[in-house]
């Protein structure tokens, strides 16, 4: 009996266990399992403002650097390299290096400072929280550097108190200040050319940054620009090479030559730089894990390196760099049709002239020039009289290109069927309609007309037009072959033999690194220009395929 209570006291107990257990869910097998806190987020290893991959150093990228607060070795190396992106317009690399500096010192004002600029620039990023942040770490940062970062709230509207108007201003009083006291600052001096307002205003402080690096990638690059927009490229030529010392290893320093020097002749080196452009590109991409379609400047660079390689006779790589571009799903139908007509693949250039049928009036436009340097005069006819009747009735400047390409038709069909001396009359007109046009000399094509001019004359045996066109192509262009080869044809009819050996050089310098066997392969070509009969019979079995 003195056991009693002991036994219903675990009794009760064991109960009132039972019961707070039943009031309990039934726990499931999963439950055992540690559970992810809400708030947990998968660590991608991303930058977290650009949400791009941390920058990589690149050896032998670009020879700037501006020494920045910092203790962090990584963190200037960074730096250094974003500048160098900065200076050749690739943005989102810029950027991502940026990032990738203040990541490796969080305090340094000038890396958030170069971040904002970028961003600004890429536009897939906010550029003002990192500006607030270099406001932030102003108190860390030197004297130049604090007037870099205040020139730039200024001029973003970050300071309160400015009105919009006044922005620019305040920005150029405070970089003149830091000018003033700090003369041989090269960020200060870039900044401040861009803030000058003005068509020629930039250019005095590029030219003064280059006083002091003769180097800098930023000022040779603009330079290199200007000149080319203001028309006087001969003037940029030492920015373009200063471009590409500066900067050896940025694709776009090698590629901007081709900007000046296909307008200037200056063929020597201009395809191997761009070709450079592009193995660098694709290395840059492998190496950063970038897509083709990521790179503002891809496409752009590969169609300049194609229209380079077809003016110099280099086919075999022209045709390599097509499949290229196929592969990346770029379409180049002006340079295919182009190369096709120079390698005289007919077929391939009426396959080229056929893609876009809804285009009716470059569609019979290209067959048109197909037939006709194949000599198929029968087949040429219908395809101009289309461009005729479109002429009736456009109206604008599409019918100042319309009756651009109908003269040159017309020109050539005249000369092929007897009629050569209102053939080389209407040829001249393109000539003289294009021979001043700036844009119609970008890209190598300053003699296009011209050649074509001369070769209507040569078929219609007027020699002493066909010497003037000829003449003209070099002297627009000089590295043109054809003008070269026609003079060469020009004075064999008319037995000048010592004036042809001199043209035979040149059209070897012209094409010293073209394909084998090519420069034989036009003389020829052009030798049977005039002797042929009407229809072109023998131009057209020549070379067919």
């Amino acid at each position: 009996m003195n056991h009693l209570p002991r036994v219903l006291l675990s009794f009760a107990l064991a109960c009132l266990l039972a019961g707070a257990a039943a009031a309990q869910p039934a726990k499931k097998a999963d439950d055992k399992k540690p559970q992810a806190k809400a708030t947990d987020k998968k660590d991608d290893g991303k930058l977290p403002h650009t949400k791009l991959l941390p920058a990589k150093h690149i050896p032998d990228l670009c020879k700037l650097s501006y020494r920045v607060s910092t203790a962090s070795p990584e963190c200037q190396v960074f730096f250094d390299q974003g500048l160098a992106f900065y200076y050749s317009y690739v943005w989102m690399e810029s950027a991502r290096c940026f990032e990738t500096a203040v990541k490796h010192d969080p305090n340094c004002a000038l890396a958030w400072w170069g971040l904002s600029k970028a961003c600004e620039k890429w536009g897939r990023a906010a550029y003002a929280p990192p500006l607030k942040k270099a406001q932030e770490l102003m108190a860390q940062a030197n004297e130049r550097e604090m007037r870099l970062i205040k020139a730039r709230l200024q001029e973003k509207g970050l300071i309160e108190g400015i009105k919009v108007e006044d922005r620019r201003k305040e920005a150029v009083k405070t970089l003149d200040e830091l000018l003033t006291l700090y003369d041989d600052d090269e960020e200060g001096w870039f900044a401040r050319s861009q803030v000058a307002d003005g068509p020629n205003s930039s250019v005095p402080f590029h030219k003064a940054l280059l006083r002091l690096n003769p180097l800098h990638p930023g000022a040779h690059h603009e330079l290199v620009h200007h000149y080319e927009n203001i028309r006087r490229p001969v003037l940029g030529w030492p920015h373009a090479e200063g471009y590409v010392q500066s900067s050896p290893g940025i694709p776009h320093a090698n590629h901007m030559q081709a900007h000046l020097a296909m307008r200037i002749g200056k063929w020597e080196k201009t395809s191997d730089r761009s070709a450079r452009a592009i193995e660098l590109e694709e290395a840059y991409h492998k190496l950063m894990k970038v897509t083709p379609n990521e790179d503002w400047q891809f496409s752009h660079h590969l169609e300049t390196l194609m229209q380079s390689l077809i003016h110099d006779g280099r086919f075999r790589e022209a045709n390599e760099l097509r499949k290229k571009c196929e592969g990346y799903k770029y379409t180049q139908r002006n340079h295919w049709f182009r190369l096709a007509i120079a390698e005289r693949k007919w077929d391939e250039a009426l396959k080229q002239a056929n893609a876009n049928p809804k285009d009716k009036n470059s569609t019979s436009y290209w067959r048109a020039l197909v037939y006709l340097n194949k000599g198929d005069v029968e087949r040429a006819r219908p395809e101009v009289a289309v461009l005729k009747e479109a002429f009736a009735n456009a109206t604008g400047r599409a019918n100042k290109e319309l009756e651009m390409r109908i003269w040159l038709t017309e020109g050539l069909l005249q000369c092929s069927t007897g009629d050569g001396d209102g053939g080389v009359k209407l040829l001249a007109k393109t000539v003289e309609k294009t021979k001043d046009d700036y844009n119609r000399h970008a890209w190598g094509h300053g003699a296009y007309h011209m050649e074509y001019w001369g070769l209507g004359a040569l078929r219609a045996n007027r020699l002493a037009v066909a010497e003037e066109a000829f003449l003209e192509s070099l002297a627009h262009d000089a590295g043109s072959v054809k003008g070269a080869l026609g003079m060469m044809v020009v004075c064999e009819r008319q037995g000048r033999t010592e004036e042809m050996s001199r043209f035979a050089e040149l059209a070897q310098r012209c094409w010293r690194k073209a394909d084998a066997g090519l420069i034989q392969a036009e003389l020829e070509h052009l030798r049977t220009q005039g002797t042929a009969a009407a229809t072109g019979a023998s131009t057209q079995n020549k070379g067919s395929n």
